[in-house]
C-alpha cells in the first residue's frame, strides 16, 4: 500500500513540477529591437528624440515563455531564453553554431520610446568548423558591459 501511494505522490509531483516550467515572463509575443544608448545624449534629447523601430536592427522575437528568434539583416536564428529576476539569458543557434549573451538589470521602463533596458554582461560564441558568418555579424552587434535599450515593435 505504502509503495503505490509513494508512487501516485511522485507521479502527482512530477506532473505538477512539468506544467510549471512554461512559466509567464511577460515578454511572450513581443518583439524587442536592440539598440545602445548614446552616452553623450543627455537626458533631455533622448527624451525629445523620436527613437524608431529600425530594420537593421537586432530584433528579438520572444515567441513563448522559453523560445525566441534573433533575426539580424535578414537572418532568423532560433533559440531559448530564461528570464530570471533581472537577468536575461539568450542563446540561438544556425547549424552547428551557437551564440549566448547574458544581460544583467533587464527591466521594464515606463520611457515611451523603449520598453526595456539591460546591460550585456558577457557573450559567448561557439563556431563550427564552417563558421556561420551570418552569426558572427549578430555577435559583433554586442559589446560586454554595455547598456542597451530594447525598443518594443508596435
Amino acid at each position: 500500500m505504502n509503495k503505490i501511494l509513494l508512487t501516485v505522490l511522485g507521479l502527482v509531483l512530477v506532473l505538477s513540477a512539468g506544467c510549471s516550467s512554461g512559466e509567464d515572463t511577460g515578454l511572450e509575443g513581443k518583439s524587442l529591437g536592440l539598440s545602445s544608448h548614446d552616452p553623450a545624449v543627455s537626458k533631455e534629447e533622448a527624451e525629445s528624440a523620436d527613437i524608431k523601430f529600425s530594420s537593421n536592427m537586432p530584433v528579438f522575437d520572444f515567441e513563448s515563455s522559453d523560445e525566441v528568434t534573433l533575426t539580424h539583416n535578414g537572418n532568423e536564428f532560433p533559440g531559448t531564453y530564461t528570464l530570471k529576476d533581472t537577468d536575461l539569458t539568450v542563446e540561438v543557434e544556425d547549424g552547428d553554431s551557437s551564440l549566448k549573451i547574458f544581460f544583467t538589470d533587464f527591466e521594464e521602463t515606463p520611457d515611451e520610446y523603449y520598453s526595456y533596458t539591460g546591460t550585456a554582461a558577457a557573450e559567448k560564441t561557439e563556431l563550427s568548423d564552417q563558421d556561420s558568418a551570418q552569426l558572427t555579424l549578430a555577435h559583433q552587434n554586442f559589446e560586454s558591459f554595455t547598456p542597451y535599450i530594447f525598443l518594443e515593435e508596435n
